[in-house]
């Protein structure tokens, strides 16, 4: 399953990369170092370079190795990261980077590279313990069509900081005046496809937010109602689509909107 899914990841980046492969410019590489200074802030991060062209990272840097307690910086693939990303993290991930692919679509060619990606996840390290990551990416290299072709991430430790289990929201950044939009709803690229389902209104409303990561407290809050009506429709969702609990759930309507 896991490896279905990271096939699939592969194929949302080969998407925003509009399937070309560039060799790039080893001269290049002087201007990742700035942008390292002028776009992130400095902590215990590490840093890497990834073709969505390939599904790869071109380069990590060295200090993967102290904070994800990996051998070396080879070992550490997007696949890799996907696979120890924790379980219930993985399904939003894909939703965010299925948004991240819709966001950059409509962007023209000169604002591909003025905007910063931004949101966190947890990530096992090789110990068994599990590290709260932020993850920041900026494109660095496109064609003239707005092809995305490399990008640069940082990803800090952000552990000691989060006080609870509860993720940050994806987030777009805009760099050199662009607007920014905080916090943005992925629900806008889930459907129900299954014609052997037939959710009402309010049931695809809740399952909306259930992918994005809602409790049903959040829930009741956004829809002006009791947290039971929301266990109840949680409860009927999960009758009607014949899953046994929102994991199973959250992975067989990714798979629907991803397949």
């Amino acid at each position: 399953m896991e490896k279905l899914q990271f096939d699939d990841m592969k194929k949302t980046w080969y998407e925003i990369a509009r399937y070309q492969e560039k060799e790039m410019d080893i001269k290049f590489e002087l201007e990742i170092h700035k942008k390292l200074l002028d776009i992130f802030q400095v902590g215990d991060y590490y840093y890497y370079i990834f073709n969505p062209a390939t599904a790869s990272f071109e380069y990590v840097s060295e200090n993967v190795v102290n904070i994800m307690k990996v051998e070396k910086p080879d070992d550490f693939t997007p696949q890799y990261v996907f696979e120890n990303m924790h379980p219930d993290d993985q399904n939003r991930f894909l939703a965010h980077e299925q948004k991240v692919a819709e966001f950059f679509s409509r962007l023209t060619p000169d604002q591909v590279l003025k905007y910063k990606v931004s949101y966190d996840y947890r990530m096992k390290t090789t110990s068994g313990d599990y590290k709260w990551i932020l993850m920041q990416t900026v494109t660095i290299q496109t064609d003239d069509q707005g092809a995305v072709i490399r990008v640069i991430g940082i990803q800090t430790d952000i552990t000691n900081l989060k006080t609870n289990n509860h993720p940050s929201g994806l987030s777009f950044i805009g760099l050199a005046g662009e607007p920014s939009y905080h916090n943005v709803l992925v629900n806008d690229i889930v459907t129900i496809t299954s014609d052997s389902i037939s959710f009402t209104a309010r049931e695809k409303e809740i399952l909306k937010l259930i992918l994005s990561g809602k409790t049903s407290s959040e829930i009741a809050l956004l829809l002006f109602i009791s947290k039971h009506t929301v266990d109840s429709h949680r409860k009927n969702i999960l009758k009607k689509s014949n899953c046994k609990n929102n994991a199973e759930l959250i992975a067989k309507v990714v798979s629907e909107v991803l397949l």
